[in-house]
């Protein structure tokens, strides 16, 4: 009597279901984690425009004006550059802005800023400035 060995392995059918499932997958996760990773990185712009408002008031502390020539933290990540709008009359404001850079240009917040007031801003109208500062 001969034996019929039994092959062992995946069908081409289970393999375009595990490829099928892995796909649905990924669609669904990589805009989640894009969106995630802007807000990250928001978080960082965040950070240097509140470093840039502490050495303004600093400098302000010491001579009684603001040097917008000074205080450019940089991005770690290279996805912001700090700016400063011109100074106020007699260089008692200032207003500094966080310039998305790179993939950050995706992100619906756009611009953001801090003046001397403390007053958080943003380029975009179609979102909140609280939603764009996470709450801060």
């Amino acid at each position: 009597m001969a034996e019929i060995k039994m092959m062992r392995g995946i069908t081409l059918i289970e393999m375009v279901i595990v490829l099928a499932v892995m796909g649905i997958l990924l669609g669904i996760s990589i805009p989640g984690y894009n969106k995630y990773m802007l807000r990250v990185h928001r978080t960082e712009a965040i950070r240097m425009l509140l470093q840039a408002s502490m050495c303004q008031e600093r400098i302000y502390a010491n001579s009684g004006t603001y040097d917008t020539n000074q205080c450019h933290p940089a991005s770690e990540h290279k996805r912001y550059q700090i700016k400063y709008s011109e100074p106020g009359t007699r260089k008692r404001s200032f207003v500094a802005m966080a310039t998305p850079l790179g993939p950050q240009i995706f992100d619906p917040c756009g611009r953001l800023s801090l003046d001397n007031s403390g007053a958080r801003g943003i380029s975009a109208s179609e979102i909140s400035v609280m939603k764009c500062w996470s709450g801060r």
